[in-house]
């Protein structure tokens, strides 16, 4: 398979005042409203510069976790009350404390009044409107309000009578994509607009005036986003725009409303600067690449991995096995592997509907290496402990056994020598799957060592470096040697499917260059 060059954001002419909507991957993750890793907020600036710099009006959108989402026509079936229940939560700086309070009914008001520090404020009060219960509340500390406010939520049928307390169908606050918003408003330095409702932002977008920049709310919290059949989505995210653009390599392998949908209710589509990266670089790996060649393949699970080893068997001179998966190759070989995880009496169902038992489907896969000359390495020593979890004394083998008792949670110093020398004599190395439990301290040596050798090799004599994203990506990035790659993938099951040979339908819908 070879990876066709596609229309670029380059292409995309005349740009100014005119609408640009591009599909980004902003799933970031975020604990208490803040970011812990915006990557993926930054490798999308190229493309927003090169927008509002040539006087194009910017608007984003993306996907965040896995929200339950709603059907659009469910949320949009009474009009009048859903706007009005998104411009009563978006009072008071997004929370419609006081704003909800006063809809609720006298008696209602004095019961949560009830419940605060102004409780002796009530007495002689009556139910009646206009006896001064919204302009006590109104003078409560904001957490208070939303104290008294969740109590009211939890004891009452607020949720059915006011649905505003959840924002409107389909919301999930925690995977809003404000806190996002509003990082990328401090990386470009100026302001972002945010479209509380990713399927009814046309008043707002019409407001937009060249170089702005507007990110809509997670797409996700419609479930139509998650359909290839179902085109009401993509027909009204495509009303919004001139140009579609798509920078969201993570998702390129979904078949769904913002990645082909859009593209296809418009009749055009373009790659920006990240997708453009990443299918250039995946173009040079599938094509002719530098040689020799070596994959670096790891992580847990054998299963996970098979189409992609049977496709690279056919492109790759040498194959490095870490990780977990590991142990079930070396089963496969006769050797202990103690307490070591293993999917020996699993099975696989291939792509013919059949079952493989793993084991014997690795000792297949070690063949099929051997009749194609691809030369593969397996771990030699191991760092073990009794539990995978963090210790001041693990225990390293002296070979390939694992004594019994033991699990091995990352390849050993002997295993390091030699895989670190392959990687020396290697012009090009992808690496997908990290090579132990990297996450403890413990058991890190093993996969930081493999992404100091590629960031060693691409500095010093042009290795040609490419990381799958994923966990590897995240371990190159913890190690402090992702920005000495040649090339981090910002998708793990995209870069995977690809690898695995497959067409990826975010890629394929885009205009040929």
């Amino acid at each position: 398979m070879s990876l066709k060059q596609k229309k670029s954001i380059d292409n995309i002419w005349p740009m100014a005042n005119k609408k640009v909507l591009v599909r980004v991957d902003f799933n970031v993750p975020i604990k208490n409203g803040e970011i812990k890793n915006d990557y993926r907020v930054r490798s999308a600036l190229p493309t927003i510069k090169r927008i509002i710099d040539h006087g194009g009006i910017c608007i984003l959108m993306s996907h965040l976790g896995r929200p339950k989402g709603a059907k659009f026509h469910e949320v949009h079936a009474n009009e009048d009350a859903r706007k009005r229940a998104l411009h009563t939560w978006y009072q008071e700086r997004g929370t419609g404390k006081t704003t909800f309070f006063a809809l609720l009914d006298g008696a209602d008001k004095l019961k949560v009044l009830s419940w605060s520090t102004a409780a002796d404020k009530i007495t002689g009060m009556g139910a009646e409107e206009g006896a001064g219960k919204t302009a006590l509340f109104s003078h409560l500390p904001e957490e208070e309000k939303k104290t008294l406010l969740d109590r009211f939520n939890n004891e009452s049928r607020a949720a059915s009578q006011f649905p505003q307390l959840r924002q409107y169908q389909g919301f999930e606050e925690e995977l809003s994509l404000k806190p996002v918003a509003e990082r990328l408003a401090e990386l470009l330095g100026k302001p972002v607009a945010f479209a509380h409702d990713c399927m009814d932002a046309q008043d707002d977008i019409a407001k937009l005036k060249a170089g702005d920049v507007m990110l809509l709310e997670n797409v996700r919290f419609y479930s139509d986003e998650g359909s290839k059949k179902d085109t009401v989505m993509a027909q009204k995210l495509a009303s919004y725009t001139d140009y579609f653009v798509s920078d969201a390599f993570g998702t390129a392998h979904r078949d769904s409303a913002t990645m082909t949908g859009i593209p296809k209710a418009l009749g055009h589509g373009a790659a920006g600067y990240l997708m453009e990266r990443e299918i250039n670089y995946f173009a040079k790996v599938l094509g002719n690449p530098p040689r020799p060649m070596v994959a670096i393949v790891g992580g847990a699970k054998v299963s996970d991995k098979i189409l992609l080893l049977e496709n690279m068997l056919t492109r790759i001179d040498k194959l490095i096995i870490g990780g977990a998966m590991a142990y079930t190759f070396l089963k496969a070989k006769g050797f202990n592997i103690g307490k070591s995880f293993c999917e020996a009496g699993q099975s696989f169902t291939d792509q013919y509907g059949e079952k493989r038992d793993i084991v014997s489907l690795a000792d297949n896969l070690l063949k099929l290496a051997a009749e194609r000359n691809v030369e593969v390495f397996l771990p030699v020593d191991h760092v073990c402990h009794t539990e995978c979890k963090p210790t001041d004394i693990p225990v390293t083998t002296e070979d390939a056994n694992v004594p019994d008792g033991y699990m091995a949670l990352d390849i050993g110093p002997k295993t390091i020598a030699k895989y670190l020398e392959v990687i020396k004599a290697s012009k090009t190395a992808i690496w997908n799957g990290p090579m132990g439990v990297f996450e403890m301290t413990t058991y890190s040596a093993g996969t930081f060592a493999i992404a100091k050798a590629m960031g060693d090799g691409t500095e010093e004599r042009g290795l040609l470096s490419i990381i799958g994203g994923g966990d590897s990506a995240s371990a190159a990035e913890q190690s402090g040697h992702a920005v000495r790659m040649s090339h981090v993938s910002t998708g793990g099951g995209a870069s995977l499917e690809l690898l695995e040979g497959k067409i990826l339908p975010g890629i394929a819908v885009l205009d040929d260059a």
